[in-house]
């Protein structure tokens, strides 16, 4: 059979040339993972795909294998916003043209028949306490009669990736709880949906997302007049989350703005009656004095975080101090955390996560709290699109694992992102820019997993991410010892949030050249 390999990094397409390379090699850290991509020709019989070790590793690897799905991009990312048909606009930072369709999706190797290239996604994840050392072996792929061995060398490093308890980064993805009930067509707040949630939060937790959002209250009405808020659903998943291994919770959206440039914030529930009136207040004193007590109900006082209002503007934000004044008096010691549009938050916000260009347009000021001691997280969307690193399918690889690279090069303590699984429009298979608004997102900007038969499909851009996050713990580990090093290692993959490697076999050769620098501090030490 005539194959190819390639790294994770870099993107495949069902019309991809081969490469030269017939080998596997991986460097995985303690705790981590690496990955490559197979591409083949279309199998003529049915495939059995299985690894074979020549030294057992014992339990301390664990090798899954993945199918890759082909999804359509139906439009290119904008060079100022959202998307374009105009391939002039865009055509100096995209990969292709648009249509066009990208393995991205990664789905378990079943029995049905392979209409299109092989195409397969080779994992392999390193316990914590796994053995340092070189294991060797061969990923057999059988097809019909024939079988062909594909090499396949894998070293474990002595460096560590840190468990999730003890992360240095966190990361928080939004989560649609509408829209995880009409995908899998089960009904909301069913066991069957119930079942489907763990699964999308162990997910979370697998791609290393420290933080959990959960659904808002709910507004109870008796005769028109609101009389009670009911957190049943709020919850049930916080109760999953931390059960399956969240490290933190976050409470849902209470209010937001109409207009960006306007004044006054509303409470989601009634968005004719502002946060700054007596009753808006008296609202929010029953919305904020339920929470609490189901917080307090389940002793998440030390696992609670609360986002207020998205993205408040400089418009708005003396409002939205003062939604943050109600907050804390009935809820105190929970940190308020949000998406930010502004540096003039000081007192009503203790984690900020301003979007990646505002914070390079205003890093004076972001970097004036952050040496004051103020935690400083960063997010990425849709805006302001063009080459500017986001998960965008139509960008490099490269961006989706090098934008949390960049959080360390500006040593931003945190990762968010609106969009783990809003699954929006008819088919998100042959059209990933979901519509917005009367305007369509950039490719995937929505949904980082896929919806399978019984829970998330990860995707390539997600594995990237979690690879990211790993890069970044090991990037925190070497600022403790050789800062300018480190610094040196970053500015080789990328130098601000525009400029990047687009070549993933870049980004792994400075990623093995950590490991490499922490490894000879590690023997140093000794």
């Amino acid at each position: 059979m005539r194959y190819s390999i390639f790294t994770d990094t870099d993107w495949l397409y069902p019309d991809s040339a081969h490469s030269g390379t017939k080998n596997i090699r991986l460097t995985i850290p303690c705790g981590g993972h690496a990955g490559m991509q197979i591409l083949g020709e279309v199998p003529e019989a049915p495939l059995h795909v299985t690894v074979v070790w020549h030294q057992n590793p014992g339990n301390s690897l664990t090798v899954s294998l993945f199918r890759l799905l082909p999804v359509g991009i139906n439009e290119n990312t904008d060079s100022s916003l959202m998307t374009t048909t105009d391939f002039e606009r865009c055509k100096s930072f995209v990969t292709r043209k648009a249509p066009f369709e990208v393995y991205d999706a990664l789905s378990p190797i079943d029995e049905e028949p392979f209409a299109d290239r092989l195409a397969l996604y080779l994992c392999i994840d390193a316990d914590a306490d796994a053995s340092p050392g070189t294991y060797s072996g061969e990923v057999c792929i059988g097809e019909g009669c024939q079988e062909t061995k594909i090499p396949l060398t894998c070293r474990v490093s002595p460096v560590t990736v840190p468990p999730l308890s003890s992360s240095a980064l966190g990361m928080l993805n939004f989560f649609d709880y509408d829209g995880l009930a009409n995908q899998h067509h089960v009904p909301k707040n069913s066991e069957a949906y119930w079942t489907l949630f763990t699964h999308y939060v162990k997910a979370q937790i697998k791609m290393r997302c420290t933080h959990i959002l959960l659904p808002p209250g709910e507004a109870v009405y008796k005769n028109g007049k609101l009389v009670d808020f009911d957190f049943s659903l709020a919850q049930r998943a916080g109760q999953i989350a931390r059960k399956e291994g969240a490290r933190y919770l976050c409470g849902g959206h209470i209010a937001h703005w109409h207009e960006w440039d306007e004044q006054e914030y509303y409470p989601n529930w009634n968005p004719s009656l502002g946060v700054t009136t007596t009753e808006g207040y008296l609202q929010l004193r029953l919305y904020l004095t339920k929470w609490n007590e189901i917080v307090e109900k389940n002793c998440w006082q030390k696992c609670m975080t609360q986002a207020l209002a998205d993205e408040p503007q400089t418009h708005n934000d003396a409002t939205y101090r003062i939604l943050a004044c109600i907050f804390r008096k009935f809820m105190p010691g929970i940190p308020i955390i949000d998406a930010v549009e502004t540096t003039n938050l000081g007192g009503g916000i203790d984690i900020w996560v301003p979007k990646q260009d505002t914070y390079e347009k205003w890093r004076g000021e972001y970097q004036k709290l952050q040496d004051a001691g103020e935690t400083m997280w960063f997010y990425t969307c849709a805006f302001p699109a063009g080459p500017i690193m986001n998960r965008s399918m139509d960008l490099p690889l490269t961006a989706s694992r090098a934008v949390l690279w960049m959080g360390a090069l500006y040593r931003l303590s945190g990762f968010l992102h609106w969009g783990f699984n809003y699954y929006i429009g008819d088919d998100i298979w042959h059209s990933a820019c979901c519509p917005h608004k009367g305007a369509l997102l950039p490719a995937g900007d929505a949904h980082i997993v896929y919806p399978g038969k019984s829970g998330p499909l990860r995707s390539m851009r997600f594995e990237a991410q979690r690879g990211g996050a790993e890069d970044y713990e090991l990037l925190m580990q070497a600022y403790e010892t050789a800062p300018e090093k480190a610094d040196e290692l970053i500015r080789e993959v990328c130098t601000d949030f525009r400029n990047y490697t687009r070549e993933g076999a870049v980004l792994m050769e400075v990623r093995n050249c950590l490991m490499e620098l922490l490894e000879n501090f590690g023997k140093q030490s000794i």
